[in-house]
């Protein structure tokens, strides 16, 4: 018999705790592993020869043995509490281990920014052998104090008490998400800025190509709208705050908060529109005042550009049109990057240089000829739409990018996926619905918290989020419920 499993400790209650600490730790695992890293091909070229040659240096070998070793624990707990001995405990271990090891580099071929190696299967095995041989005998006995005096301490507590704390946490909760959510919105744009097209105000990052019109609206575009602007006319029948058409010199400024525009170098004028590149670009003589305020109150704009690329294989980035200061300074700017558009825009939540995260949409340049471009955001999405069509690309910016935002850079393929994970760490205290509490009522109290967690999320997070968030909402509700309800069982089960 197992040496996990005495007179004290039954093989339910060691099986149990197996369970229950299982889960998490492979949720972790599996954030770890198959989170995507960037956007690249799919599918490679070879996948089994490049899992089965894919190498991974040190630091990344002991990673992957740490990463299983908590899992080796909880793994020969489970197998103990079926009466299995020793050596099949830690043999068993290792081979479920292993197989979800190979399951998730497997998976990694397919996932953007992953790298695929058998040599991390068989870190991952090791680490999980380690667990499962040394640290789980030693760590049975403390976990089931902690447990017993967890479970007597839940049933001397009123349910009262219980009750008054998850709805404060409620409350706060739902006060914290609005807060970080107002980071997302546009209001701190600069009014000291100037508008630049084909290049930075002192010439660099230029951009070869042609612009036709540039127009600036103080709201966010739904497709009707992008469908509808197609020439300068159309773009100043929706009222644009500012306005110019370059397909005359000097440019033709519209709206109320336009500044003439200054060329810097000879303008070349074409079919296409003015041409812009080396030693030739425009800016505005002024700082576009008043700009920054109107977005601002609105909370939303949309910038668009009909422009057709000099160069779509030009890999160095170039600003198509920069509203902003220098190379680093940006209220908003549109950038060529090889094939993609790269857009940075300035929120309460970018870092100091008003550029992070930036926005990738790829394959938007893949030819010469003219098209509209039109960046909406409406204070959470950002949409680009390409000749009135929308890119299949859109970024959501939600509380959790907020939050991290102050402290760690957010990468681009990360937005959207903070706010989740956000929204499931604050609906984790809600498991402690499932804890038998002195006098609880849990299908009211289940009701009553839930409905009002559910609630208050569908109404902070933006639409396109919406559902993610709840799914992940009730998905921690249930894990963290189900967990709970499990140690809190008698700990010794009749048999």
């Amino acid at each position: 018999m197992s040496r996990l499993v005495d007179r004290r400790l039954s093989p339910y209650a060691v099986r149990r705790y197996g369970v229950v600490l299982a889960l998490p730790i492979l949720s972790w695992i599996g954030v770890l592993t198959l989170y995507p890293f960037a956007f690249t091909p799919t599918w490679p070229t070879n996948p089994w020869f490049r899992l089965l040659t894919g190498l991974s240096h040190g630091t990344d070998l002991m990673q992957n043995v740490i990463l299983f070793i908590p899992l080796g624990v909880t793994l020969r707990w489970f197998l103990a509490g079926y009466g299995i001995r020793q050596r099949g405990q830690i043999v068993g271990s290792m081979i479920l281990a292993g197989l979800l090891a190979l399951g998730i580099e497997i998976a990694q071929l397919i996932i953007p920014g992953r790298t695929a190696a058998i040599l991390d299967v068989m870190a991952n095995t090791a680490g999980a052998g380690l667990g499962s041989r040394w640290l789980a005998p030693l760590l049975i006995p403390i976990v089931d104090q902690i447990a017993r005096r967890v479970v007597h301490l839940i049933r001397q507590t009123p349910a009262t008490v219980v009750v008054i704390g998850l709805t404060i946490w409620l409350g706060s909760a739902g006060w914290l998400l609005q807060h970080w959510q107002r980071a997302t919105l546009p209001t701190n744009w600069s009014d000291r800025y100037t508008l630049h097209i084909g290049a930075a105000d002192d010439g660099r990052r230029f951009w070869p190509g042609y612009v036709s019109f540039v127009a600036l609206y103080g709201q966010a575009f739904t497709e009707r709208e992008a469908h509808r602007v197609n020439t300068f006319q159309e773009a100043v029948a929706l009222q644009p705050l500012l306005a110019y058409d370059l397909n005359q010199f000097p440019p033709m400024p519209n709206g109320p908060f336009s500044r003439p525009l200054v060329a810097h170098g000879k303008p070349v004028l074409t079919q296409e529109g003015m041409r812009v590149g080396y030693e030739r670009w425009l800016m505005s003589c002024e700082p576009l005042r008043g700009v920054a305020a109107a977005i601002a109150q609105t909370g939303a704009f949309t910038l668009v550009a009909r422009v057709a690329v000099g160069k779509p294989s030009r890999h160095t980035e170039g600003f198509i049109v920069n509203y902003g200061r220098g190379i680093d300074g940006h209220n908003v700017s549109l950038i060529q990057a090889g094939a993609d558009l790269l857009v940075r825009m300035r929120l309460p939540l970018t870092r100091a240089a008003n550029d992070r995260p930036p926005l990738r949409f790829s394959d938007v340049f893949t030819s010469s000829q003219p098209q509209v471009l039109i960046l909406s955001y409406d204070g959470a999405v950002a949409r680009l739409f390409v000749d009135g069509q929308q890119h299949r690309q859109q970024y959501t910016f939600g509380p959790g990018e907020a939050l991290l935002n102050r402290w760690l850079p957010v990468e681009t393929h990360q937005i959207g996926g903070w706010s989740i994970a956000l929204t499931f760490m604050l609906s984790l205290p809600f498991g402690l619905i499932g804890v038998p509490w002195q006098g609880i009522h849990r299908p009211l109290l289940i009701t009553i918290l839930v409905g009002g967690w559910v609630s208050i999320a569908a109404y902070v997070v933006t639409p396109s989020l919406a559902s993610s968030i709840l799914i992940a909402n009730l998905i921690s509700i249930v894990i963290s419920t189900l967990l709970l309800f499990w140690l809190t069982q008698p700990l010794i089960r009749k048999r």
